[in-house]
């Protein structure tokens, strides 16, 4: 089941509906093409064997990167986030939802707080 189309991905207060412009099986690209800026989304999904275990390991990732077109007076700024998981196959999928959810949960605390020590490099 693909993600909603458009994507509605809000960045202070601001709905950005990001259309689908691609799909394939194991993923699909969104896109929001402004006059002043340009917003993109990449889901991916993929696996791969654990060489040590022997183990499958699904991975699944949300890449969002915006480009601020330059100015006369600034040049471009680029801004880019993403989120891996991955889990072994065959474990719980709710199981799965609650871990990320908890680094999720931690990383947005306070209205970001932690993300804004970690770009202070605190750690």
């Amino acid at each position: 089941m693909a993600f909603a189309d458009p994507a509605v991905v809000t960045i202070d207060s601001v709905a950005n509906n990001l259309v689908r412009n691609n799909q394939d099986n194991l993923g699909s690209n969104y896109r929001l093409l402004a006059a002043d800026n340009d917003l993109v989304m990449l889901v991916r999904n993929s696996s791969r064997v654990d060489k040590k275990t022997g183990q499958t390991i699904e991975r699944h990732s949300v890449d969002l990167s915006k480009t601020i077109f330059p100015t006369a007076d600034e040049p471009a700024i680029r801004r880019h986030a993403y989120v891996v998981v991955e889990n072994q196959l065959g474990d719980t999928p709710a199981d799965v939802v609650k871990f990320a959810i908890g680094l999720l949960t931690f990383l947005t605390a306070s209205s970001g707080a932690n993300i804004t020590k970690m770009l202070n490099s605190e750690s």
